[in-house]
């Protein structure tokens, strides 16, 4: 960089003061991504908010900076160094009489004016990191949230997908502090939160964040892409490529915990884990679900194992049990803080069995596993005429009295014995409106969709004003129900057993 355009660039950085404006110091990167000393300073105000992942980004573009000032070569092995470094700190042993706000100011500014010293024409290349390959004792601390992952395929090539719960920054030093890499990338993803915070819609999308491209075999050097503009200062890199992983690996997680409820909801009812798939198949009036699909099948005998670990140990079911711990070694002082990769089989991010919640206000019916929305559906409700409060499904049928085109449409799913059912309608403009005489009316695909993922036993919760905002939903062919308006993707099993019961007349409350 020449001497003249390097003055000029410096005197328009010092326009402002960054430490005061850090909202200018964003937009001063973005505009000179070759500044190291922005890239440093937007850093250091990350690693002050506790932002680690967003302060790794820039420490990564900030190169030989980071490594003048903080005295060390950019290594992600444990947690980022607090707002004052140590060796700023001796340096200016001077200002230790003043207050701390204060010293950290101008702790910076002595870094600033040491930097028009150095050569501007150092430079590293984009979004590279030079990864520590060795375990030290100051690995990152376990984090609060549970964090899951999973191996698409036994290539190792492949990439590697990772679910972190609200906290990708935790996840993304957990993996470049882990042990030595491996052939192949590793993606982190997330889902977004509800409006009010309180629910993770799992339902809207699951979208990648940013992945680790290591350059090497064992990991030594890797690259950062970024696929959310919101978390780095660049231009999203398109995610298309990895769609079709990210439905398979969804799939695969709903298909567990579709089959771990069934195999809990057997449980409740029996007092025994069933010893064989197919006692969920039972015909009317004992059928927990339809069918099973191979996959299913596949990862029954993991399932049960999960289970009987969870009751030996004394875990509350659905949570993690000491399988996943074993799977996800904690990283402490001399433990392995390698990032394991859990089976096919694995539930996570669901903990919890599934459950139904209905929302009278918001006319929506939502199928959750915990905080996580897995579906929400449009509903025809009754007004104050349908009841409020907790039910089970104490029954599961096909073609309520012999016919799929009646008023309780094709299939219905009766509420603790009750009167009250969750159930299909041949009146599809009646969604949305209080027109039922209590019951909980859906349209076809996503009952039938519904009807495939919950067992007999399932919890429901009849509210008011408790699940986010439909944002739109509610028309057919619309929202985020059956295959997200497509109902040839909906969630769908086998018809393995007879769940009709042509004996007997319904006469829910429709």
């Amino acid at each position: 960089m020449k001497e003249k355009f390097r003055n000029d660039q410096l005197e328009r950085f010092f326009q402002y003061n960054p430490i005061e404006d850090p909202l200018y110091l964003k937009k001063y990167v973005k505009e000179h991504p070759d500044h190291k000393m922005a890239w440093y300073l937007l850093g250091r105000e990350y690693a002050a908010q506790g932002k680690e992942g967003k302060a790794a980004y820039c420490f990564a573009q900030s190169g030989e900076i980071y490594e003048a000032f903080e005295r060390q070569k950019i290594v992600v092995d444990g947690p980022l160094r607090s707002l004052h470094s140590e060796a700023l700190i001796k340096e200016a042993g001077a200002l230790q009489g003043n207050k701390p706000k204060r010293k950290s100011k101008l702790i910076m500014l002595l870094a600033m004016l040491v930097f028009i010293s150095i050569p501007a024409s150092i430079d590293i290349a984009k979004d590279k990191i030079s990864l520590s390959a060795k375990s030290t004792a100051s690995a990152p601390s376990t984090p609060t949230n549970v964090i899951s992952s999973v191996t698409l395929q036994e290539e190792s090539s492949k990439p590697r997908l990772h679910f972190s719960e609200g906290d990708w920054g935790v996840m993304l030093q957990r993996l470049l502090s882990a042990s030595g890499g491996a052939a192949g990338d590793s993606v982190i993803m997330d889902a977004p939160k509800s409006g009010d915070g309180n629910w993770i819609q799992w339902n809207k999308a699951v979208r990648p964040l940013i992945a680790i491209e290591y350059q090497s075999v064992g990991g030594n050097t890797a690259a950062l892409k970024y696929y959310n503009s919101e978390i780095c200062a660049c231009q999203a890199a398109d995610s298309s490529s990895l769609v079709p992983a990210i439905d398979s690996w969804m799939q695969d997680r709903e298909q567990a915990i579709v089959l771990q409820s069934a195999v809990q909801a057997y449980q409740q009812k029996t007092g025994v884990l069933p010893n064989e798939v197919e006692l969920l198949l039972k015909p009317y009036p004992d059928n927990h679900l339809p069918g099973i699909s191979p996959e299913m099948k596949s990862i029954f005998p993991q399932i049960i194992e999960k289970l009987q670990g969870q009751s030996l140990s004394g875990t509350i079911v659905g949570t993690k049990n000491a399988s996943d711990v074993n799977n996800q070694k904690l990283s402490s002082a001399g433990q392995d803080t390698s990032v394991k990769f859990q089976a096919k089989a694995s539930t996570d991010p669901f903990r919890k069995p599934l459950e139904i919640v209905i929302d009278t206000e918001k006319h929506q019916l939502a199928l959750v596993s915990g905080s996580y929305i897995i579906r929400s559906y449009p509903v025809g409700l009754g007004g104050e005429k349908t009841p409020q409060g907790e039910f089970m499904i104490s029954e599961k049928v096909r073609n309520p009295n012999g016919k799929s085109t009646g008023e309780f449409g094709s299939r219905g799913m009766t509420l603790s014995d009750t009167l009250y059912a969750i159930h299909g309608t041949n009146k599809p403009s009646s969604i949305g409106k209080d027109e039922s005489h209590g019951c909980v009316r859906m349209l076809q695909a996503d009952v039938e969709e519904l009807y495939d993922m919950v067992p007999m036993q399932t919890k429901v919760t009849i509210v008011r004003g408790v699940l986010p905002e439909p944002n739109g939903e509610g028309k057919e062919g619309s929202g985020n129900g059956a295959g997200k308006g497509n109902p040839s993707r909906a969630f769908k099993l086998p018809l393995q057993t007879d769940d009709s019961n042509p004996k007997k007349t319904y006469k829910w409350l429709d």
